[in-house]
């Protein structure tokens, strides 16, 4: 269902524009298409408005159905069918880490040759393999930062002594609130630090570095903000961070730009919307560095199998939504993320304060060695916040495991 925010965003940016979203297309299809779509349902529904909106003007009778698949589900049912040799959908939308896997299993088509990727100047590089694009950004992003309720936090914490106390101070005034939360077994969640301690995941000749002091100091701060500081929550995913914050029950979090949309309508949100919803950058850590999320944006790729009627349909709608300035604003900032291309002004100042955690981040390349990295990470940090690994032994596991994994 349609939140009221995201149908007010889309009604007031084509106001805005005083023309229906059109571009210069002749008439064609229909088409009956099939896209995978990782993100949330309040997205997939402007997704959905939109396609109406240009099969309506350029290709009437044109249908699209959207199988909504979580990250891994995603990941895990496009290389089942592609190893099968169907079932695969006409295009998929999702985040760029997982590119590098598909192209290494020859899964998705070049698309230099089916579009202008001139028109993409700030991330096309995160979809990029040897020279090659793989992905057409639906908007630039992706990114984690710092997420507060205004009507318990006055200001942003700048650094992490401030969060801190100022989460305790919280929760001591009410025993049952939150300070702070955040999905503290995600290796997605945990890279920001690493990244803020001076650590990578790969060295200049494409190795891993994963072992080092960086990472190593990175393992020790999130032990001990649950363990020490004991501003952590007992056991939180993503879910209940999520959950948390929505209900009011946490007054500081750290997600992505994915969420903003549903966190500005107070129906999914109750505790939020544009009156409380504060965005701000990573508080800084002890050294003078503030954490670093990784940043890309989301994609859409085309497999391999679509060909004929079906991809010239798919490359005329993908053009269309990612190069009309207001279809692209209307699909980007109307759900709450950036723009991918020039000339999309963004004058709302919570996106503005998202553009600049943007430009703190660090770009996440396509490689598909990202997976081994995502996978020997995982069961190490769980270990480190379940207090059953040390820091040390969990960068030295992690690093050894990658190596395996590459092998493998």
């Amino acid at each position: 269902m349609k939140t009221k925010f995201v149908v007010l965003m889309v009604l007031a940016l084509l106001a805005l524009s005083g023309l229906s979203i059109v571009a210069a297309q002749d008439a064609m299809g229909p088409y009956n298409l099939v896209m995978w779509s990782q993100d949330g349902e309040n997205n997939n529904a402007v997704f959905m408005d939109l396609f109406d909106q240009w099969a309506a003007e350029f290709a009437p009778g044109s249908t699209l159905e959207i199988v909504q698949k979580e990250t891994e589900t995603l990941r895990n049912d496009i290389q089942t069918a592609g190893l099968a040799g169907s079932g695969l959908p006409d295009f998929f939308l999702g985040p760029n880490d997982a590119i590098g896997v598909f192209v290494d299993a020859g899964l998705l088509l070049p698309l230099d040759d089916l579009f202008d990727t001139a028109m993409y100047p700030f991330n096309l590089g995160a979809a990029q393999i040897a020279s090659a694009t793989y992905g057409i950004p639906t908007n630039a992003g992706n990114h984690l930062m710092l997420m507060y309720n205004k009507s318990m936090v006055d200001a942003a914490p700048d650094t992490w002594a401030d969060l801190i106390t100022t989460a305790k101070a919280l929760e001591e005034a009410n025993p049952d609130l939150q300070g702070f939360a955040y999905n503290e077994n995600e290796p997605f969640w945990f890279l920001p630090f690493v990244h803020g301690f001076g650590g990578s995941v790969f060295d200049e000749n494409g190795d891993f570095v994963m072992d080092t002091q960086g990472w190593v100091d990175a393992y020790q701060f999130v032990h001990d903000l649950k363990f020490v500081d004991e501003v952590v929550p007992v056991e939180c995913d993503y879910a209940c961070a999520d959950s948390l914050f929505k209900e009011g029950s946490a007054a500081m979090i750290l997600n992505g730009d994915w969420a903003i949309g549903d966190y500005l309508d107070v129906e999914k949100a109750p505790a939020l919307g544009p009156d409380n919803l504060g965005l701000a950058p990573w508080p800084m850590l002890e050294n003078g560095n503030r954490p670093q999320p990784f940043t890309a944006g989301k994609f859409i790729s085309i497999p391999v199998t679509t060909e004929g009627e079906q991809l010239d349909g798919t490359v005329a709608f993908v053009t269309w939504l990612t190069t009309d300035p207001t279809a692209v604003a209307v699909h980007a900032i109307g759900t709450g993320r950036l723009p991918a291309i020039e000339g999309v002004a963004v004058d709302d100042p919570l996106l503005q304060e998202s553009a600049a955690v943007l430009a703190t981040g660090v770009g996440m390349p396509a490689s598909s060695s990202l997976r081994c990295m995502w996978d020997s990470v995982r069961p190490q940090l769980e270990g480190v916040m379940a207090d059953t690994v040390a820091p040390a032994d969990a960068a030295t596991e992690a690093q050894i495991s990658a190596e395996l994994c590459l092998e493998g």
